[in-house]
């Protein structure tokens, strides 16, 4: 499945979310999920009882379809079964 207009310019904006949450915090890493209450408030996901599987989708989505570089904060730590997202402050 291809990627959409939509999801580009979704992953732009949480490239901009990502990019403001890092300059006003101390942090170089967090995980994907810890910023799901940040994506939520700023209307890029609606709510969720399990909001990480939003996010972790979109980033294997994106990642499958090899668009993950639109999000250069956006790594992965291959499991056995599965990968864990998380965003690092980039310069």
């Amino acid at each position: 499945m291809a990627i959409t207009d939509t999801e580009i310019q979704m992953a732009f904006r949480i490239k901009r979310c990502v990019k403001e949450f890092f300059d006003t915090h101390i942090k170089t890493e967090i995980e994907a999920k810890e910023l799901m209450p940040l994506l939520i408030k700023n209307g890029i996901f609606n709510s969720n009882p399990q909001n990480d599987v939003i996010i972790r989708d979109f980033l294997k989505h994106l990642e499958k379809e090899n668009y993950l570089n639109l999000i250069p904060q956006a790594l992965y730590q291959q499991k056995n079964t599965n990968k864990n997202w998380y965003f690092v402050k980039t310069i």
